[in-house]
């Protein structure tokens, strides 16, 4: 073998061998995604991708970040326009597993039952690192619901229907959790620094009827919240 074709062979086994290592870490991120288009399709996007977006990071864990990014301006996915939205959600739970843990000791339920109603409503809970919100006008949650084992759920009716969730990480299993519409409005005010009386005021301008002691109940048996203070005092992280 002559030096030319060495290096022609080399080079063929590098770049086989890169394909490769975008595809696993591509798979890893987004499961759902490569069932929806089927193991040989994803592979051709994982290469189209790596080429696209050369990785910044040594760990191909942060491989897949503008995944959605790129599958935005893709033409040859032009025609599942949830796509996008599905691999929004999918790099969200991808990084909720690697989400740093908390450091505190005292739950944030136990402080909340502690309360007196007017301290409540003046308290301030933080997003625990693992949580992050979503929202789609694509039913990509139930589709994400429906692609998961531990799941009953059925494959959405109609696609374009809107979707809101939040995904959490409880006793280290990452999950996605639907949320209304007022309940998601509740969480964001709340990410954004407002009170859980603000909180309760916007979930009710968007659903006059929202049941804020189911959700508050759901959020904590998730353990969304990862501290709560009271005018500027922090009373507790879990």
């Amino acid at each position: 073998m002559n030096r030319a074709d060495l290096a022609s062979q080399r080079l063929s086994l590098y770049r086989g061998n890169l394909g490769g290592a975008w595809n696993k870490a591509l798979a890893a991120a987004y499961p759902v995604l490569r069932q929806l288009v089927g193991g040989e399709f994803f592979g051709g996007l994982a290469r189209a991708y790596g080429k696209a977006y050369a990785s910044q990071s040594g760990d191909l864990n942060r491989f897949g970040e503008h995944f959605a990014d790129f599958l935005r301006s893709f033409p040859h996915v032009a025609q599942y326009p949830c796509f996008p939205d599905m691999a929004t959600l999918e790099w969200a739970c991808h990084r909720a597993h690697y989400a740093q843990p908390s450091l505190g000791s005292a739950p944030v339920a136990d402080i909340i039952a502690s309360l007196a109603p007017e301290q409540l409503d003046a308290a301030t809970l933080t997003l625990h690192p693992a949580c992050r919100l979503f929202a789609s006008e694509w039913a990509v949650v139930e589709l994400w619901l429906a692609h998961q084992p531990e799941h009953a759920a059925a494959f959405p009716e109609h696609i374009a229907r809107p979707n809101h969730g939040l995904t959490v990480r409880s006793q280290w299993k990452v999950g996605v959790l639907p949320q209304t519409p007022a309940a998601y409005q509740a969480l964001s005010t709340l990410q954004q620094g407002a009170t859980l009386g603000s909180a309760l005021d916007a979930a009710l301008a968007v659903e006059p009827g929202f049941d804020f002691g189911f959700h508050l109940r759901q959020w904590l048996e998730h353990s969304v919240f990862d501290s709560i203070a009271l005018a500027g005092q922090s009373l507790a992280t879990s």
